[in-house]
């Protein structure tokens, strides 16, 4: 399953990499308009370089996709900005109505449940990927839940959009993460380490006959 993961991941970063140079050579944008895609093909590209064998490189990139579901979580909450001052949304109501435009092949009373559950589901794996819980399983869901953003995207014609933030980029990436070592800065290695001090202990206090 790896080496499909890491086929897919680098099959997203020439699509990534195709898109920056089209957006900045014929559509015009600016460097700073293509900072994000320019930065998750870099970081990423570490992780398909090392073939997600560098348990840092892989465990920091965790934390990365999980940062990316949060911080696009406090967007739609209006925690970092009113709408129009920087941010993709700026409260819930823009995010409904962005919802709904990425899920056009839908009716538009779908829009404002799908946008709910799509802050529940981030949410519960943002935190989860960024302490390091249940890390091979969460890593997969995560990758199946952008598999379904970037599809919708795309079946709704907002291809440029899918590429500005990367969806199948992160989705091959937290594919490889689920099927690595990603478990550097996690809660499930504390969680191991206990439970191994816990049984050594008891072997100790109660040593077979």
């Amino acid at each position: 399953m790896s080496k499909f993961a890491l086929t897919a991941l680098w099959l997203a970063l020439a699509a990534e990499g195709a898109y920056v140079i089209v957006a900045r050579l014929f559509l015009h944008h600016s460097w700073s308009h293509l900072l994000q895609p320019l930065a998750f093909t870099v970081l990423f590209g570490l992780l398909a370089a090392s073939k997600g064998r560098i348990r840092w490189i892989s465990s920091l990139l965790r934390i990365v996709i999980g940062l990316e579901f949060t911080l696009s979580v406090t967007d739609r909450l209006g925690l970092l900005g009113p709408p129009g001052h920087g941010v993709s949304w700026g409260d819930f109501t823009h995010f409904v109505s962005y919802t709904r435009q990425v899920n056009a092949f839908l009716p538009s009373d779908f829009a404002f449940p799908l946008a709910v559950l799509a802050t529940a589901f981030e949410t519960t794996l943002g935190l989860a990927l960024i302490f390091g819980i249940g890390t091979k399983y969460v890593a997969r869901y995560a990758s199946v839940l952008l598999c379904l953003f970037g599809t919708a995207m795309i079946l709704s014609g907002l291809i440029e959009s899918q590429f500005f933030y990367g969806v199948f980029v992160l989705a091959a990436a937290a594919w490889l993460i689920s099927t690595t070592d990603a478990a550097w800065l996690s809660i499930d290695t504390l969680w191991r380490r206990r439970m191994l001090l816990s049984t050594r202990q008891q072997f100790l206090n109660d040593p077979p006959a």
